[in-house]
């Protein structure tokens, strides 16, 4: 076995400051974390490859008898040489805040935030803490505001995700089986003070975590290093949030953390989604169409000029072109399509999109 690979950990088992996870680590903010669950990841994707054992484990923080905060972590036990990308939520732009950090060849980074819900079909890890949790009368809420970090190399992944209980933080109790009709969805949080004063605090809180994150996949953490929490603040008016990205940015910039380039086009998706998404990930759609697009309009124009010099009518020339116009840019978009999904060889870079299975859902 590799000498970085570790036995799982024992549920009871506390940690404070920094959780080591083979030849990896896990900055813990402040307070005692106790581990819940250790378990095999359920995630597998045979389309993108074989990455060998992969490891969740579940850490809670107690407030009055209940979980104040889940911590999710998803890493591989055994280093690859495919690389691993990024987490889809980072590409989003109907998310409280979503940042690419850095995306450059293997290595990428990113953080999001956004609330979930329990997932409908739970992992073999959440199942066991879930059952840690009844055995030891913790109740869990219905409902989290989640913070989601990825950091990755060629070699190693970092997928942490903090599930922040909203009740030990006063926030009342909301009973919703679905996403999108949540008041934590970020379009309708500008109506709710109280949550939307915990959902800034978190998104300031995310831009610190997230290097330490970077540190901790390099296994560069002090081991004396103290982290806060993100703790309720008052709402600000809603043009402040949008200011303070552009200054986390800015300070990003010139610690030479992103480029120039990287700084003017995650400011620029600021700018147009304010909380949402900075992301620049382009959708395979969307560049699917656009290609159809911009073919179409060099063969419309040889076309022309073809059934012209064949016909020598115009109407003839006009009816050819709109037939050719509808059936020929359908038939160019899917052909696109299902090569780029299905017959291309996937990325092994930090562009691609992997997720793993996750004990929450935020869609």
């Amino acid at each position: 076995m590799n000498a970085r690979a570790q036995q799982p950990f024992q549920p009871g088992t506390g940690f404070e400051r920094v959780l080591p996870v083979d030849g990896k680590q896990i900055p813990l903010p402040e307070g005692h974390w106790i581990l819940a669950a250790d378990a095999a990841s359920d995630w597998t994707d045979k389309d993108i490859g074989a990455f060998g054992y992969l490891r969740t484990l579940l850490l809670f923080r107690l407030a009055g008898g209940r979980v104040d905060t889940i911590l999710e972590v998803n890493t591989n036990v055994l280093p690859t040489t495919d690389g691993w990308g990024m987490a889809s939520e980072c590409g989003r732009s109907d998310l409280v805040l979503a940042v690419i950090r850095y995306r450059a060849g293997w290595d990428g980074s990113c953080y999001f935030v956004t609330h979930s819900l329990p997932a409908e079909n739970a992992t073999a890890a959440w199942e066991a803490a879930h059952d840690f949790a009844v055995r030891h009368g913790w109740a869990i809420s219905p409902i989290w505001l989640t913070a989601g970090f990825r950091a990755a190399n060629r070699s190693d992944v970092l997928d942490v995700r903090y599930h922040f209980s909203p009740e030990t933080r006063g926030i009342a109790f909301e009973a919703t089986d679905s996403w999108e009709d949540s008041q934590w969805m970020a379009a309708r949080l500008e109506d709710d003070p109280q949550r939307l004063g915990f959902a800034h605090a978190v998104s300031d809180w995310a831009p610190g975590y997230g290097a330490l994150i970077e540190a901790g996949l390099k296994n560069r953490l002090p081991t004396d290093q103290t982290v806060p929490m993100p703790q309720p603040v008052a709402a600000v008016a809603p043009t402040e949030p949008t200011a303070r990205r552009l200054a986390e940015l800015e300070a990003l910039r010139q610690a030479g953390t992103i480029t120039h380039d990287e700084y003017a086009a995650q400011a620029a998706g600021l700018m147009k989604h304010a909380l949402g998404s900075s992301s620049t990930i382009p959708d395979l759609n969307v560049v699917t169409a656009t290609k159809a697009v911009s073919y179409r309009v060099i063969v419309s124009i040889s076309h022309l000029f073809v059934n012209y010099y064949w016909t020598g009518n115009y109407i003839t020339v006009g009816a050819l072109e709109i037939l050719q116009i509808t059936i020929n840019s359908a038939k160019f978009y899917f052909h696109e399509l299902a090569w780029a999904k299905y017959m291309g060889i996937p990325r092994g870079d930090a562009a691609r999109t992997l997720d793993f299975k996750y004990i929450g859902v935020s869609q």
